[in-house]
């Protein structure tokens, strides 16, 4: 009898921790393939510095070829298109077909309000991740042109993530001396970060305003054109520059799949992470909803904690025990968001602290975990 087959599908954070149990001998033997639709993961957490200059791009990604290797994993660059919970297979963009024993699903959300005209064709995006490496590029480009006009960046989103990339955009285009730049920030809601609580909220407004980026709040966009955005009333607004950092929905697979999902169309997962209805099927990370936990912030902390217990309940599966080990997210989490002048914005039960140690910790805790999974691959050899 061969080797039962783990399929990882996505390279997200909390797949990250399998195959780092998988390279420490802490799971059973398996022939595993890793599908991932881009060969490098870039750690979101990280971006908005490399955006600001803080890290290059190889500091703030990894190469899944070698860590898949380090694992034992066959690393499949394909994006799945279906999953069958009930045969056991998954459906790839190249057309073929993966059967698996047992497999888990960690490909993070995508950005929400795609659907809106001209957002696809025209807004530079922070979703899928990997498409953020084009932001740097053409903020150069634009702050390149001839000209005296102004340059007109607008961010969309005032979440933790569109905060950050408005702040680390600023700190870009300082950089390239582009002093004709106005950033304007727009979101529908009338404050920003709502999740972490008032006093986070001011404290952000205040950094915003004194790195000269103009608030739109209140202010719905309904669209986007070539050169423009389109708010509400349908008012045209200039725009050379639209970065898009709207909040996270639900990937179109689970629903084209027939998985069970929850009304938004995240799949639903139970206290082990495991996909009800579906033996051997598992998920974690943005893309799920915790059954138990339904209203959990989408955040890359309960990824990167759903790793250790997505790993272990992996193994149980490979081995048939049964012995599951339960998920229980934590009630609060320390947030730092990085606001590019070499501080960051820490936020904890509602308190807010903007100053360089928060930056430090920041940046601690970043590249450990970037050098915790870079330790798996072996060194290049001449």
């Amino acid at each position: 009898m061969g080797l039962s087959r783990l399929v990882l599908i996505g390279g997200g954070h909390a797949h990250l921790f399998v195959l780092e149990a998988l390279a420490r001998g802490r799971l059973a033997p398996a022939e595993t393939v890793l599908v991932s639709a881009e060969p490098r993961q870039l750690y979101s957490g990280m971006l908005p510095g490399w955006l600001g200059g803080q890290y290059t791009e190889d500091q703030v990604s990894l190469d899944l070829a070698p860590i898949a290797a380090a694992a034992g994993a066959r690393l499949v660059v394909a994006r799945a298109t279906r999953i069958d919970g009930f045969a056991r297979s998954v459906a790839l963009d190249d057309g073929t077909t993966l059967p698996y024993d047992v497999a888990s699903v960690a490909i993070g959300g995508q950005a929400a309000g795609l659907g809106l005209p001209g957002v696809m064709e025209h807004a530079l995006r922070l979703k899928p991740v990997q498409r953020a490496l084009e932001i740097g590029p053409a903020l150069e480009r634009a702050a390149a042109s001839p000209g005296p006009e102004t340059l007109q960046v607008a961010v969309v989103g005032g979440g933790a993530a569109g905060v950050e990339l408005a702040l680390a955009v600023r700190a870009r285009l300082d950089r390239l001396e582009a002093s004709r730049a106005v950033i304007t920030l727009y979101d529908a809601s009338h404050a920003l970060v709502r999740d972490r609580g008032p006093a986070v909220a001011e404290k952000a407004e205040a950094v915003l305003k004194e790195h000269d980026i103009t608030l739109r709040l209140s202010t719905r966009v309904e669209g986007l054109g070539p050169g423009h955005l389109v708010v509400g009333g349908g008012r045209i607004v200039a725009a050379d520059l639209v970065l898009w950092a709207t909040g996270t929905e639900a990937p179109p697979l689970f629903r084209d799949s027939g998985l069970p999902t929850d009304a938004r169309g995240f799949l639903s997962v139970d206290d082990a992470l495991a996909v009800p209805g579906c033996p051997g099927l598992f998920g974690a990370g943005d893309a799920v909803t915790l059954l138990s936990a339904p209203r959990l912030p989408r955040a890359g902390v309960y990824a990167v904690r759903m790793g250790p217990v997505l790993a272990r309940n992996l193994g149980a599966a490979l081995e048939g025990t049964g012995r599951y080990r339960s998920f229980k997210p934590q009630a609060e989490f320390l947030a730092l968001l990085n606001t590019g002048d070499g501080r960051a914005l820490g936020s904890w039960r509602g308190l807010a602290v903007h100053n360089g140690a928060a930056m430090a910790l920041k940046d601690r805790i970043d590249r450990r975990f970037i050098a915790r999974f870079s330790r798996l691959a072996p060194p290049h050899t001449a």
